[in-house]
């Protein structure tokens, strides 16, 4: 892949808080249970990898179709 940010890039984690910020500025999302994906294309070639920087591909096929038909050429997102 020749992507300006090439695989693996560990995700920014969420980090707990018991009280949650004041202030104009702020945006907030429900933390869900689940798997936590980038995905990295470049062309055809699509990369799925997990917050551990393992490739997760053969866990989701299903899902390579879709993406490829949905995203630009080139792209990562998280």
């Amino acid at each position: 892949m020749r992507l300006p940010f090439p695989p693996p890039i560990q995700p920014m984690l969420s980090n707990a808080a018991d009280v949650l910020p004041e202030g104009e500025g702020w945006q907030f999302e429900p933390k869900w249970d689940g798997f936590r994906t980038l995905v990295f294309r470049d062309g055809d070639e699509i990369l799925l990898q997990s917050r551990d920087e393992r490739p997760m591909n053969r866990f989701f096929p299903e899902l390579l179709a879709p993406l490829a038909a949905s995203l630009p050429e080139r792209c990562v997102v998280d």
